[in-house]
């Protein structure tokens, strides 16, 4: 197929899906206004001047509209609703499918009057919605009606960070925190929650891989807390670097307010670090209940503080179970190549039919 993809050119996971179907001998356009990452297909970066947002997209779409009719793709695909499901709309070509990511429907909507409109607007006119979550899929449904029916398919590990895990080597005692450093994620709870772990077991640390715009408050919050030299701030890490941590970590920790399905979350479960997560529908879609994971309630660090605790008092035989039965799920439902056919299948559907 030819695809043109519209997408934020900064993320990783934008990389990986042109990288997929590009895999497949699919040929690939990626078109974003953002400054890219190294990408495994050709770029157009469309300077409308402004930060990515609904008027920067509704200024770029007469420049879009004119690459995608040179480019003469059997297939757009566009991410995330309110920026490149906007321009996508806009650019008027056919057939397109929308990617849901979950904050584009769990909050941006709520914002307000128009963010509603235009993600309902949005969900309603494409070809094919895509989401990675069946709680996110109920959350489309639920804004854009019942005309809408979503392809639940979660994004999922790669096969081969899948079988990196297979071994049950030593655990360090490490706490991994690997989401940005943005307000959604409340790594200020995660600071606060692991301020009190830490002050009763002196030999664990906190790793936090990832970055974002509330880099410096943090540290400030971890100087206060008197846990500034147990922290590890590890910013944006290469992704075999972030495997090897995810394989040694004790601990992993979320403290995400909102989430669809989290590949930090399956990349955790696939590779051993034992779970302590916000207890949030998504998270729950992919372990229910202790003892595969620990839950405290989102923006609680006392509860955290807890959950950690009761974490690390388990015994090993039964977090090893943990672990197990984790990577079991992910091999049922979450290998990448697997759920990325799932969605090529669907593209190719569209693509066959489009007039």
């Amino acid at each position: 197929m030819r695809i043109a993809l519209l997408s934020d050119g900064r993320n990783v996971h934008t990389a990986r899906w042109a990288g997929y179907f590009a895999g497949q001998g699919d040929e690939v356009l990626l078109l974003t206004l953002e400054d890219p990452r190294p990408m495994p297909v050709p770029v157009r970066r469309l300077a409308a001047g402004l930060p990515a947002g609904a008027l920067a997209c509704t200024l770029a779409a007469p420049a879009a509209a004119r690459i995608l009719r040179r480019f003469r793709p059997d297939l757009v695909s566009a991410h995330f609703v309110p920026n490149y499901g906007w321009l996508a709309w806009l650019t008027g070509r056919r057939p397109w499918a929308l990617s849901t990511w979950g904050s584009d429907v769990l909050v941006n909507p709520h914002r307000s009057a128009f963010h509603r409109w235009r993600a309902r607007r949005v969900l309603r006119a494409a070809d094919l919605v895509t989401s990675d979550a069946a709680m996110l899929s109920e959350a489309i449904v639920a804004l854009a009606g019942e005309g809408v029916r979503p392809l639940t398919v979660p994004m999922g590990v790669d096969r081969a960070i899948f079988a990196a895990g297979a071994g049950t080597g030593p655990r360090e005692p490490v706490i991994l925190h690997d989401r940005n450093l943005e307000p959604v994620y409340d790594v200020a709870t995660v600071l606060r929650g692991a301020a009190g772990f830490l002050r009763v077991f002196a030999d664990w640390r906190l790793r936090l891989a990832g970055d974002g715009a509330q880099r410096a408050s943090l540290a400030r919050l971890a100087g206060e807390l008197g846990i500034a030299e147990r922290v590890d701030w590890l910013g944006r890490v290469p992704r075999e670097r972030l495997v090897e941590e995810l394989g040694r970590a004790g601990l992993y920790v979320s403290a995400s307010l909102s989430d669809s399905t989290s590949v930090s979350l399956l990349e955790a479960m696939a590779l051993g670090a034992y779970p302590v997560l916000s207890d949030i529908p998504a998270n729950r879609e992919w372990i229910p209940a202790p003892p595969r994971a620990r839950y405290f309630p989102p923006g609680r660090p006392e509860d955290l503080t807890r959950a950690l605790l009761e974490a690390v008092a388990l015994p090993e035989t039964e977090r090893q179970s943990a672990r197990e039965a984790n990577r079991r799920r992910i091999a049922e439902a979450a290998i990448w190549e697997d759920n990325m056919a799932t969605v090529r299948a669907a593209f190719a559907r569209l693509a066959e039919a489009r007039p």
